[in-house]
């Protein structure tokens, strides 16, 4: 968890690009510890798409478990249509995944950190759709 905090705090400038229409559009991201550095907390806006919300991303401790859970887990809480997701988070090396609901689903984002670790490009994709997403740090903003 720490190593994907260290990669993704600050702020970062979204570049949308659907992969069927090829229609553009930009958003951002901000990434950052809540108190305690157990969670990240990530407030994402879609420009003109209406898209805005808050995810929570760490390791959980369920109530009744003895120890927290092996996977990274986001929750998505989208303020603008009041829809709740789950997502399963993983950092390998440069390889950043987040897929939807489960490890491994046909719903994930799927993005390489490029070498200086200001910008990641992949794609979300899933059944019938899809786009192409470039993320890129906002200047003075890493942690």
């Amino acid at each position: 968890m720490d190593a994907l905090g260290r990669r993704l705090i600050g702020t970062w400038d979204l570049l949308h690009r659907d992969l069927t229409t090829g229609e553009e559009w930009t958003g951002r991201d901000t990434f950052a510890w809540m108190d305690g550095g157990y969670f990240l907390e990530l407030r994402h806006e879609e420009h003109g798409k209406g898209i805005k919300g808050l995810m929570v991303i760490g390791v959980e401790t369920r109530f009744g478990a003895e120890s927290a859970s092996e996977e990274i887990v986001g929750h998505w809480f989208e303020s603008t249509t009041g829809n709740h997701l789950d997502y399963v988070w993983e950092l390998v090396g440069d390889e950043l995944t987040f897929w939807l609901e489960e490890r491994d689903s046909d719903s994930a984002f799927k993005g390489v950190f490029a070498p200086d670790g200001d910008s990641v490009t992949g794609a979300w994709r899933w059944p019938g759709g899809g786009y192409e997403l470039t993320m890129t740090r906002v200047a003075g903003e890493s942690a």
